[in-house]
């Protein structure tokens, strides 16, 4: 049987060749060719190379756009060195701290020519170790990491057995020999206890205690300190394990308020408790402030705003974010040098939510 070519049909208004599924892909090599240099002077302009001319940078960039040239970062990443591509794992978006150290990282980050993979595990450590073999097997440059409550260490130092430069943020995993940038949790803790010490403060009740991050053992032990210190000793009724959301900070402050004996003062683990706090107390007729005193810990946004205004520490999120780009950076450009902890140091902000204990003690009381 012979086979004979038949014609394309012709179309009055296109050729098979105008259908865009049908066009050649635009590689690397056309782009060279069209801007009258070499592919390797192309690479470097796509990779912000300073070693290129200004006036040549300008002619490739220009092809670039005319030819609608798409660079596969992808493949790049395969044949060089650095995809210039950062990991960044967050415990919890939704918790608006963890949203600024966030964006205070992207900040640092891109001003150096980074690109960010964002993950948000949700406190899920099944989710976390997911999403960080993902960033391993596309070749990030390093992974800045808010470890999910009871992150065993096993997880973290497959990322270090990998090579993967790493700085824990915020929270850190004990016995992982990595970089770190976070708060002086324990300070902040013992300058929010002490200021309602100083008020005249006696009861007061701990709110929000989390054993399996570091960032609740490492507060803790700066109230249960500063209250030993006092010879006030700590109820353990008092110190309230939960989870750290408005939600449970209201149920909880209205189950100790059901006590025999009530505290004067609530510390809170983070502001968002400490709102739920606040709202708790409405709800069985007490007003915060004049009737008990509220401490948070973070001062986000909503702390200035709320009624009455939130005592809180202020952790200086932005700057937790921005000094761990940088230092991611720094042990990307001399991976041999010695481990750093950066500590930020936090900073008591005192608003209406405290006030004198003599001036409401009895009445807190006697609340049923």
């Amino acid at each position: 049987m012979v086979r004979t070519k038949q014609p394309l049909p012709v179309c009055s208004h296109a050729t098979v060749l105008d259908d865009p599924m049908l066009e050649k892909r635009i590689t690397l090599k056309d782009v060279a060719r069209a801007a009258g240099v070499a592919t390797g002077t192309v690479s470097m302009v796509l990779n912000d190379s300073p070693l290129v001319a200004a006036t040549t940078r300008e002619r490739v960039q220009t092809v670039i756009r005319d030819l609608g040239y798409v660079y596969d970062r992808t493949a790049g990443n395969l044949r060089g060195k650095h995809s210039r591509i950062v990991g960044v794992s967050i415990c919890n978006l939704i918790n608006p701290y963890f949203a600024d150290v966030t964006a205070g990282i992207q900040e640092a980050l891109e001003d150096l020519g980074r690109v960010l993979v964002l993950g948000n595990c949700a406190e899920s450590v099944p989710r976390q170790l997911k999403f960080l073999e993902t960033l391993r097997q596309y070749r990030v440059e390093g992974v800045l990491l808010t470890p999910a409550i009871a992150t065993p260490k096993s997880h973290v130092e497959k990322l270090l057995e990998r090579n993967v430069p790493l700085v824990q943020v915020t929270r850190y995993v004990a016995g992982v020999a990595s970089d770190y940038v976070g708060s002086d949790n324990q300070l902040g803790a013992m300058l929010a206890t002490r200021h309602l010490i100083e008020l005249g403060h006696k009861r007061i009740a701990y709110l929000g205690h989390n054993p399996l991050i570091s960032t609740g053992r490492d507060h803790y032990d700066g109230f249960r300190t500063t209250m030993d210190k006092a010879g006030l000793g700590v109820l353990e009724n008092w110190v309230v394990e939960c989870p750290a959301t408005r939600e449970d900070g209201f149920h909880r402050t209205v189950e100790l308020f059901r006590g025999r004996e009530s505290p004067t003062a609530v510390l809170c683990f983070n502001d968002s408790i400490a709102f739920g706090a606040m709202l708790g107390l409405r709800s069985i007729n007490l007003e915060p402030g004049s009737d008990c005193s509220v401490v948070g810990m973070d001062d986000v946004a909503e702390a200035a705003l709320f009624q009455p205004g939130l005592t809180t520490v202020s952790i200086k999120r932005d700057s937790i974010g921005q000094s761990a780009g940088k230092l991611l950076m720094a042990r990307l450009e001399e991976p041999n040098r010695p481990f750093e902890r950066v500590i930020i140091r936090p900073e008591l902000i005192v608003r209406s939510s405290t006030g004198p204990a003599h001036a409401f003690s009895n009445k807190v009381t006697h609340v049923r």
